[in-house]
Protein backbone atom coordinates (compact mmCIF):
# COMPACT_ATOMS: atom_id res chain seq x y z
CA UNK A 1 0.00 0.00 0.00
CA UNK A 2 1.30 3.47 -0.94
CA UNK A 3 0.70 6.39 1.37
CA UNK A 4 -0.78 9.57 -0.05
CA UNK A 5 1.74 11.43 -2.20
CA UNK A 6 4.19 13.72 -0.38
CA UNK A 7 5.57 17.03 -1.61
CA UNK A 8 9.18 16.22 -0.77
CA UNK A 9 11.03 13.20 0.57
CA UNK A 10 14.55 13.80 1.89
CA UNK A 11 16.66 10.66 2.19
CA UNK A 12 19.37 10.85 4.83
CA UNK A 13 19.46 12.28 8.35
CA UNK A 14 22.94 13.80 8.38
CA UNK A 15 23.55 17.57 8.32
CA UNK A 16 22.96 17.92 4.55
CA UNK A 17 19.67 16.04 4.69
CA UNK A 18 18.46 17.81 7.83
CA UNK A 19 19.41 21.26 6.54
CA UNK A 20 17.66 20.47 3.24
CA UNK A 21 14.52 19.58 5.17
CA UNK A 22 14.80 22.72 7.31
CA UNK A 23 15.28 24.94 4.27
CA UNK A 24 12.41 23.35 2.36
CA UNK A 25 10.10 23.59 5.36
CA UNK A 26 10.92 27.29 5.72
CA UNK A 27 9.88 27.60 2.07
CA UNK A 28 6.41 26.18 2.87
CA UNK A 29 7.10 22.62 1.72
CA UNK A 30 5.58 19.58 3.44
CA UNK A 31 8.66 17.44 4.13
CA UNK A 32 9.16 13.79 5.07
CA UNK A 33 12.72 12.77 6.00
CA UNK A 34 13.77 9.12 5.92
CA UNK A 35 16.79 7.97 7.94
CA UNK A 36 17.96 4.36 7.92
CA UNK A 37 19.43 4.43 11.45
CA UNK A 38 17.30 4.07 14.57
CA UNK A 39 18.49 7.35 16.09
CA UNK A 40 19.77 10.61 14.57
CA UNK A 41 22.76 11.98 16.46
CA UNK A 42 23.95 8.77 18.06
CA UNK A 43 27.48 8.72 16.65
CA UNK A 44 30.18 11.29 15.90
CA UNK A 45 31.13 11.17 12.23
CA UNK A 46 33.90 13.77 11.94
CA UNK A 47 36.15 16.13 13.84
CA UNK A 48 33.41 18.75 14.12
CA UNK A 49 35.59 21.79 13.42
CA UNK A 50 33.22 24.31 11.82
CA UNK A 51 33.96 27.88 10.75
CA UNK A 52 31.99 30.61 12.49
CA UNK A 53 31.35 32.37 9.18
CA UNK A 54 30.08 29.11 7.72
CA UNK A 55 27.73 28.54 10.65
CA UNK A 56 26.51 32.12 10.28
CA UNK A 57 25.69 31.50 6.61
CA UNK A 58 23.58 28.53 7.72
CA UNK A 59 21.82 30.53 10.48
CA UNK A 60 23.40 28.30 13.12
CA UNK A 61 25.14 30.71 15.46
CA UNK A 62 22.67 29.94 18.25
CA UNK A 63 23.85 26.39 18.90
CA UNK A 64 23.09 25.09 22.42
CA UNK A 65 26.00 25.19 24.84
CA UNK A 66 26.10 21.39 25.14
CA UNK A 67 26.78 21.14 21.38
CA UNK A 68 29.80 23.47 21.44
CA UNK A 69 32.95 21.89 22.85
CA UNK A 70 35.31 24.81 22.18
CA UNK A 71 34.32 28.25 20.89
CA UNK A 72 37.79 29.85 20.94
CA UNK A 73 39.63 28.42 17.91
CA UNK A 74 41.40 31.23 16.10
CA UNK A 75 44.16 29.54 14.13
CA UNK A 76 46.49 26.61 13.58
CA UNK A 77 49.88 25.26 14.45
CA UNK A 78 51.19 23.44 11.39
CA UNK A 79 54.08 21.00 11.82
CA UNK A 80 56.42 19.66 9.16
CA UNK A 81 57.72 16.06 9.24
CA UNK A 82 60.78 17.10 11.29
CA UNK A 83 58.79 19.41 13.56
CA UNK A 84 59.20 22.80 11.91
CA UNK A 85 56.39 25.04 13.13
CA UNK A 86 54.20 27.45 11.16
CA UNK A 87 51.66 29.36 13.26
CA UNK A 88 48.67 30.92 11.50
CA UNK A 89 46.19 32.81 13.63
CA UNK A 90 43.57 35.54 13.64
CA UNK A 91 42.89 38.15 16.30
CA UNK A 92 39.45 36.68 16.98
CA UNK A 93 37.89 33.18 17.07
CA UNK A 94 37.17 31.82 13.59
CA UNK A 95 35.89 28.30 14.33
CA UNK A 96 34.02 26.21 16.86
CA UNK A 97 34.61 22.61 17.82
CA UNK A 98 31.26 20.86 18.09
CA UNK A 99 30.08 17.48 19.25
CA UNK A 100 28.87 16.12 15.92
CA UNK A 101 26.40 13.68 17.42
CA UNK A 102 24.72 16.44 19.43
CA UNK A 103 24.96 18.80 16.45
CA UNK A 104 23.00 16.37 14.28
CA UNK A 105 20.46 15.80 17.05
CA UNK A 106 19.99 19.56 17.38
CA UNK A 107 19.37 19.91 13.63
CA UNK A 108 16.80 17.12 13.88
CA UNK A 109 15.02 19.01 16.67
CA UNK A 110 14.96 22.17 14.53
CA UNK A 111 13.47 20.22 11.63
CA UNK A 112 10.84 18.62 13.85
CA UNK A 113 9.86 22.01 15.29
CA UNK A 114 9.29 23.23 11.73
CA UNK A 115 6.93 20.34 11.05
CA UNK A 116 9.27 17.94 9.23
CA UNK A 117 8.07 14.33 9.53
CA UNK A 118 11.28 12.49 10.50
CA UNK A 119 11.09 8.72 10.20
CA UNK A 120 14.03 6.73 11.54
CA UNK A 121 14.66 3.03 10.86
CA UNK A 122 13.43 3.78 7.34
CA UNK A 123 15.82 2.45 4.72
CA UNK A 124 14.97 3.11 1.08
CA UNK A 125 15.79 0.00 -0.91
CA UNK A 126 14.70 1.25 -4.30
CA UNK A 127 13.34 4.30 -6.11
CA UNK A 128 11.16 3.88 -9.18
CA UNK A 129 9.59 6.46 -11.43
CA UNK A 130 5.87 6.89 -11.91
CA UNK A 131 4.32 9.35 -14.37
CA UNK A 132 5.46 12.58 -12.77
CA UNK A 133 6.59 11.42 -9.34
CA UNK A 134 8.85 8.97 -7.53
CA UNK A 135 7.99 5.84 -5.56
CA UNK A 136 10.10 4.66 -2.61
CA UNK A 137 10.34 1.01 -1.57
CA UNK A 138 11.22 0.81 2.13
CA UNK A 139 12.59 -2.09 4.14
CA UNK A 140 15.82 -3.70 5.32
CA UNK A 141 15.91 -6.75 3.07
CA UNK A 142 12.66 -6.58 1.15
CA UNK A 143 10.13 -3.83 0.60
CA UNK A 144 7.69 -3.63 3.50
CA UNK A 145 6.07 -0.28 2.72
CA UNK A 146 5.98 2.41 0.06
CA UNK A 147 5.88 6.18 -0.25
CA UNK A 148 5.62 8.47 -3.23
CA UNK A 149 6.50 12.12 -3.72
CA UNK A 150 6.76 14.80 -6.34
CA UNK A 151 10.35 15.58 -5.39
CA UNK A 152 13.28 14.06 -3.55
CA UNK A 153 16.55 15.34 -2.13
CA UNK A 154 19.15 12.58 -1.84
CA UNK A 155 21.55 13.04 1.08
CA UNK A 156 22.73 9.52 1.82
CA UNK A 157 26.30 10.45 2.65
CA UNK A 158 29.68 9.31 1.40
CA UNK A 159 28.63 6.00 -0.23
CA UNK A 160 25.17 6.60 -1.74
CA UNK A 161 23.22 3.69 -3.20
CA UNK A 162 20.30 5.59 -4.76
CA UNK A 163 21.93 8.19 -7.03
CA UNK A 164 22.34 5.77 -9.91
CA UNK A 165 18.77 4.50 -9.60
CA UNK A 166 17.52 7.87 -10.83
CA UNK A 167 20.23 8.36 -13.43
CA UNK A 168 22.78 10.43 -11.48
CA UNK A 169 26.45 9.64 -10.77
CA UNK A 170 27.90 8.97 -7.35
CA UNK A 171 31.27 10.02 -5.88
CA UNK A 172 34.21 7.89 -6.96
CA UNK A 173 35.36 5.31 -4.44
CA UNK A 174 38.91 5.77 -5.73
CA UNK A 175 39.26 9.27 -4.25
CA UNK A 176 38.45 8.40 -0.65
CA UNK A 177 40.20 9.31 2.59
CA UNK A 178 40.06 6.73 5.36
CA UNK A 179 39.89 8.50 8.69
CA UNK A 180 40.47 7.48 12.29
CA UNK A 181 40.04 9.65 15.37
CA UNK A 182 40.50 9.26 19.12
CA UNK A 183 39.12 11.42 21.91
CA UNK A 184 42.11 11.61 24.26
CA UNK A 185 42.48 12.96 27.80
CA UNK A 186 45.71 13.89 29.50
CA UNK A 187 47.13 15.58 26.40
CA UNK A 188 50.13 17.80 27.16
CA UNK A 189 51.08 21.25 25.90
CA UNK A 190 48.08 22.17 23.76
CA UNK A 191 46.77 25.65 23.15
CA UNK A 192 42.98 25.70 23.38
CA UNK A 193 42.86 28.42 20.70
CA UNK A 194 44.94 26.61 18.07
CA UNK A 195 44.31 23.45 16.07
CA UNK A 196 47.44 21.40 15.34
CA UNK A 197 48.05 20.02 11.84
CA UNK A 198 50.76 17.46 11.05
CA UNK A 199 51.81 17.23 7.40
CA UNK A 200 53.89 14.06 7.08
CA UNK A 201 53.39 12.32 3.75
CA UNK A 202 55.46 9.23 4.52
CA UNK A 203 53.54 8.56 7.76
CA UNK A 204 50.19 9.96 6.61
CA UNK A 205 50.02 9.43 2.82
CA UNK A 206 47.38 11.46 1.01
CA UNK A 207 46.21 13.71 3.83
CA UNK A 208 47.33 14.86 7.32
CA UNK A 209 46.98 14.31 11.07
CA UNK A 210 45.41 16.69 13.60
CA UNK A 211 44.99 17.55 17.24
CA UNK A 212 41.84 19.60 17.86
CA UNK A 213 41.62 20.91 21.44
CA UNK A 214 38.41 20.52 23.41
CA UNK A 215 39.99 21.96 26.57
CA UNK A 216 43.52 22.30 27.95
CA UNK A 217 43.98 18.55 28.39
CA UNK A 218 41.41 16.84 26.15
CA UNK A 219 41.51 16.76 22.35
CA UNK A 220 40.31 15.06 19.20
CA UNK A 221 43.36 13.35 17.74
CA UNK A 222 43.01 11.93 14.27
CA UNK A 223 44.21 11.56 10.72
CA UNK A 224 43.08 10.77 7.23
CA UNK A 225 44.97 8.68 4.71
CA UNK A 226 44.54 7.17 1.27
CA UNK A 227 46.14 3.93 2.46
CA UNK A 228 44.28 2.05 5.23
CA UNK A 229 44.27 1.00 8.00
CA UNK A 230 43.97 4.55 9.31
CA UNK A 231 43.91 3.45 12.95
CA UNK A 232 47.34 1.87 12.68
CA UNK A 233 48.76 4.99 11.07
CA UNK A 234 47.27 7.10 13.87
CA UNK A 235 49.06 4.87 16.37
CA UNK A 236 52.29 5.49 14.40
CA UNK A 237 51.83 9.27 14.58
CA UNK A 238 51.23 9.09 18.34
CA UNK A 239 54.37 6.98 18.81
CA UNK A 240 56.74 8.34 16.15
CA UNK A 241 56.10 11.99 15.31
CA UNK A 242 58.77 14.10 17.07
CA UNK A 243 56.22 16.62 18.34
CA UNK A 244 53.00 14.62 18.65
CA UNK A 245 54.56 11.83 20.71
CA UNK A 246 55.62 14.32 23.40
CA UNK A 247 52.06 15.58 23.71
CA UNK A 248 50.31 12.22 23.50
CA UNK A 249 52.62 9.58 25.02
CA UNK A 250 50.84 9.68 28.40
CA UNK A 251 47.37 10.49 27.08
CA UNK A 252 44.45 8.10 27.48
CA UNK A 253 42.11 7.11 24.66
CA UNK A 254 38.55 7.74 25.84
CA UNK A 255 36.76 7.01 22.58
CA UNK A 256 37.55 5.71 19.09
CA UNK A 257 35.79 6.48 15.82
CA UNK A 258 36.45 5.99 12.14
CA UNK A 259 34.95 6.80 8.77
CA UNK A 260 35.61 7.64 5.14
CA UNK A 261 35.53 10.93 3.23
CA UNK A 262 35.10 11.39 -0.54
CA UNK A 263 37.54 14.07 -1.75
CA UNK A 264 37.39 13.54 -5.51
CA UNK A 265 35.34 16.73 -5.88
CA UNK A 266 31.69 16.96 -6.85
CA UNK A 267 29.81 14.60 -9.14
CA UNK A 268 29.25 15.85 -12.70
CA UNK A 269 25.51 16.33 -12.33
CA UNK A 270 23.51 16.95 -9.14
CA UNK A 271 19.97 17.27 -10.55
CA UNK A 272 17.51 15.38 -12.71
CA UNK A 273 13.74 15.20 -13.11
CA UNK A 274 12.15 15.24 -9.63
CA UNK A 275 15.46 14.98 -7.78
CA UNK A 276 18.47 16.82 -6.34
CA UNK A 277 21.60 15.47 -4.60
CA UNK A 278 23.33 17.26 -1.71
CA UNK A 279 26.28 16.87 0.66
CA UNK A 280 28.73 13.97 0.61
CA UNK A 281 26.44 12.10 -1.79
CA UNK A 282 27.16 14.90 -4.29
CA UNK A 283 30.86 15.08 -3.43
CA UNK A 284 30.47 18.56 -1.94
CA UNK A 285 33.35 18.06 0.49
CA UNK A 286 36.55 20.09 0.68
CA UNK A 287 39.46 18.09 -0.84
CA UNK A 288 41.99 19.97 1.29
CA UNK A 289 40.44 19.26 4.70
CA UNK A 290 37.63 16.75 4.12
CA UNK A 291 35.10 19.11 5.70
CA UNK A 292 31.60 18.76 4.31
CA UNK A 293 29.17 20.29 6.80
CA UNK A 294 29.40 23.90 5.63
CA UNK A 295 29.49 23.39 1.85
CA UNK A 296 26.95 20.57 2.06
CA UNK A 297 24.80 22.83 4.24
CA UNK A 298 24.99 25.71 1.76
CA UNK A 299 23.93 23.36 -1.03
CA UNK A 300 21.12 22.03 1.18
CA UNK A 301 19.87 25.53 1.85
CA UNK A 302 19.77 26.23 -1.90
CA UNK A 303 18.10 22.88 -2.59
CA UNK A 304 15.29 23.65 -0.15
CA UNK A 305 14.69 27.02 -1.81
CA UNK A 306 14.62 25.51 -5.30
CA UNK A 307 12.21 22.79 -4.21
CA UNK A 308 9.89 25.46 -2.82
CA UNK A 309 9.90 27.26 -6.16
CA UNK A 310 9.37 24.01 -8.08
CA UNK A 311 6.25 23.21 -6.06
CA UNK A 312 4.99 26.75 -6.45
CA UNK A 313 5.41 26.51 -10.24
CA UNK A 314 4.35 22.85 -10.35
CA UNK A 315 7.46 22.19 -12.44
CA UNK A 316 9.62 19.24 -11.42
CA UNK A 317 11.59 18.97 -14.65
CA UNK A 318 15.35 18.68 -14.92
CA UNK A 319 15.36 22.00 -16.75
CA UNK A 320 13.74 23.82 -13.84
CA UNK A 321 15.73 22.03 -11.13
CA UNK A 322 19.04 22.76 -12.90
CA UNK A 323 19.07 26.17 -11.19
CA UNK A 324 20.09 24.33 -8.01
CA UNK A 325 23.40 23.31 -9.55
CA UNK A 326 24.04 26.71 -11.08
CA UNK A 327 23.48 28.38 -7.71
CA UNK A 328 25.60 26.09 -5.56
CA UNK A 329 28.46 26.15 -8.08
CA UNK A 330 28.33 29.94 -8.04
CA UNK A 331 28.45 29.82 -4.24
CA UNK A 332 31.45 27.51 -3.78
CA UNK A 333 32.17 25.51 -6.95
CA UNK A 334 35.33 27.48 -7.81
CA UNK A 335 36.69 26.93 -4.30
CA UNK A 336 36.20 23.18 -4.70
CA UNK A 337 38.21 23.21 -7.93
CA UNK A 338 41.09 25.14 -6.37
CA UNK A 339 41.06 22.92 -3.28
CA UNK A 340 41.31 19.81 -5.45
CA UNK A 341 44.37 21.22 -7.24
CA UNK A 342 45.97 22.14 -3.90
CA UNK A 343 45.29 18.70 -2.43
CA UNK A 344 46.80 16.91 -5.45
CA UNK A 345 49.82 19.22 -5.32
CA UNK A 346 50.42 18.64 -1.60
CA UNK A 347 50.09 14.89 -2.08
CA UNK A 348 52.77 15.02 -4.79
CA UNK A 349 55.39 16.44 -2.39
CA UNK A 350 57.72 14.09 -0.58
CA UNK A 351 58.71 14.99 2.98
CA UNK A 352 61.89 16.80 1.89
CA UNK A 353 59.82 19.15 -0.28
CA UNK A 354 57.30 19.62 2.53
CA UNK A 355 60.19 20.78 4.73
CA UNK A 356 61.28 23.27 2.06
CA UNK A 357 57.69 24.50 1.67
CA UNK A 358 57.47 25.16 5.42
CA UNK A 359 60.69 27.17 5.25
CA UNK A 360 59.27 29.28 2.42
CA UNK A 361 55.92 29.86 4.15
CA UNK A 362 57.56 30.82 7.43
CA UNK A 363 58.98 34.02 6.02
CA UNK A 364 57.42 36.97 7.90
CA UNK A 365 55.63 38.63 4.97
CA UNK A 366 54.20 35.34 3.66
CA UNK A 367 53.14 34.18 7.14
CA UNK A 368 51.45 37.52 7.72
CA UNK A 369 49.55 37.15 4.45
CA UNK A 370 48.38 33.64 5.38
CA UNK A 371 47.13 34.86 8.76
CA UNK A 372 45.37 37.85 7.24
CA UNK A 373 43.70 36.24 4.22
CA UNK A 374 43.47 32.55 5.17
CA UNK A 375 39.92 31.20 5.22
CA UNK A 376 39.01 27.60 5.95
CA UNK A 377 36.04 27.72 3.56
CA UNK A 378 37.10 30.18 0.84
CA UNK A 379 40.60 28.83 0.33
CA UNK A 380 40.95 30.14 -3.24
CA UNK A 381 41.57 33.60 -1.76
CA UNK A 382 44.76 32.66 0.03
CA UNK A 383 46.02 30.50 -2.86
CA UNK A 384 45.97 33.44 -5.25
CA UNK A 385 47.36 35.79 -2.60
CA UNK A 386 50.32 33.45 -2.11
CA UNK A 387 50.88 33.04 -5.84
CA UNK A 388 51.17 36.82 -6.10
CA UNK A 389 54.36 36.57 -4.02
CA UNK A 390 57.19 36.24 -6.55
CA UNK A 391 59.58 34.66 -4.03
CA UNK A 392 57.45 31.51 -4.02
CA UNK A 393 57.42 31.11 -7.80
CA UNK A 394 60.70 29.17 -8.27
CA UNK A 395 59.64 26.59 -5.68
CA UNK A 396 56.03 26.35 -6.90
CA UNK A 397 57.06 26.07 -10.57
CA UNK A 398 59.73 23.48 -9.84
CA UNK A 399 57.57 21.26 -7.67
CA UNK A 400 54.55 21.93 -9.88
CA UNK A 401 56.39 20.62 -12.92
CA UNK A 402 57.32 17.48 -10.97
CA UNK A 403 53.67 17.08 -10.06
CA UNK A 404 52.52 17.45 -13.68
CA UNK A 405 55.12 15.04 -15.06
CA UNK A 406 54.37 12.54 -12.30
CA UNK A 407 50.65 12.83 -13.07
CA UNK A 408 51.22 12.21 -16.79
Amino acid sequence: MIESEKDLVVIGGGPAGLLSAISASKNKVDVTLLESKEVIGLHEHCAGLLSIDGLKSLDLLNLPSDVIQNSEIRGSRLYSPTGKLLVVQKSRPTAWVVNRARFDAYLASLATDLGVDIRTSSRVKQITRQKESLKYHLGKKSSSSMLSSKLTILAEGRFPSLNEQIGLPKPSRKDVIFASQFIMSGVRDIDTELVEIYQYNSLVPGFFAWIIPINDSTAKVGLGTTIPPAGRKLDDIIRKHPIAKKKLSSAKIEKRMSGAIPIGSHIKKTFTDNALVVGDAAGQTKPTTGGGVIFGGLAAKIAGEVVGKALEKNDFSSRFLSQYERKWKKEFGFNLKIMKIVRNYLNSLNDDYVEKLFTKLNKPKIKEKISKFGDVDEQAKIVFRLLSNLSLWPFVIGTGMRFLFKKN
